[in-house]
């Protein structure tokens, strides 16, 4: 089975475990962000973990990873919308619940402190970007601390310290390609340029390295997520 389609299968799981009626009434249906999903995986393939213990911490690192992103929708809701303003809080307040429900359940220890350094640093590193100059080389950096410090504490998690380079420059390519307008744009060219030489670090595995940052078949199916960084844009 490819990486991408272990994704999608654990993805189901965790979408059925978000599954709630009333909120599916009133709230936009949650997307998992499939980038950090595949970072999650291949991480967490690096551990020597069962299927089921595999499958239990990928949901917890999604669950709350949902619960950032939910939360922060809050910021596109206008005054008016009162109601879908605090179904929202409720949604990411939902999502956070059944991440400490799951993690009680697998009772790892290591992970949930993880998790818990992720999230103060993704809420502290918000309170920064909100404070911070106007210059889109400043912001970039706190923008690429917020979208990798949960996985980066996974990293740390499974003992894989030498991946935290890559996951910080993957995920920082993927947020501004999906907001090309926003005030990192003029950094999206050389973003695109980093997503080259990523390519190019793929195809380079196959000579001796003394630190490979991940193996090739990961580094593959990661590139590959990403092919739709490097299309020329008009």
């Amino acid at each position: 089975m490819r990486i991408s389609e272990k994704v999608d299968q654990l993805n189901e799981y965790v979408k059925q475990t978000m599954k709630h009626s009333f909120l599916k009434e009133y709230v936009t249906n949650p997307i998992l962000n499939q980038d950090k999903g595949i970072l999650a995986y291949c991480l967490l393939k690096e551990a020597d973990l069962s299927d089921e213990k595999l499958q239990e911490n990928y949901a917890a690192i999604m669950l709350v990873q949902q619960a950032l992103d939910t939360h922060e929708t809050i910021l596109h809701i206008t005054s008016h919308q009162i109601k879908e303003r605090q179904l929202t809080v409720l949604a990411g307040d939902y999502y956070s619940s059944l991440y400490y429900y799951m993690l009680s359940h697998c009772e790892d220890i290591p992970l949930i402190r993880s998790l818990s350094i992720g999230i103060q640093d993704v809420n502290e590193q918000k309170m920064s970007l909100f404070y911070a100059s106007e210059e889109a080389s400043n912001q970039a950096a706190i923008v690429k601390n917020i979208e990798s410090a949960l996985l980066r504490q996974v990293a740390l998690y499974v003992g894989k310290k030498e991946y935290i380079p890559f996951i910080e420059d993957y995920l920082l390519i993927t947020a501004v390609s999906q907001c090309p307008d926003s005030p990192f744009s003029p950094f999206f060219d050389s973003l695109k340029n980093e997503a080259l030489r990523l390519q190019s670090l793929v195809a380079d595995l196959s000579q001796p390295q003394a630190h490979k940052a991940v193996t090739e078949t990961r580094m593959r199916a990661l590139s590959e997520a990403s092919h739709h960084l490097l299309r020329e844009e008009g």
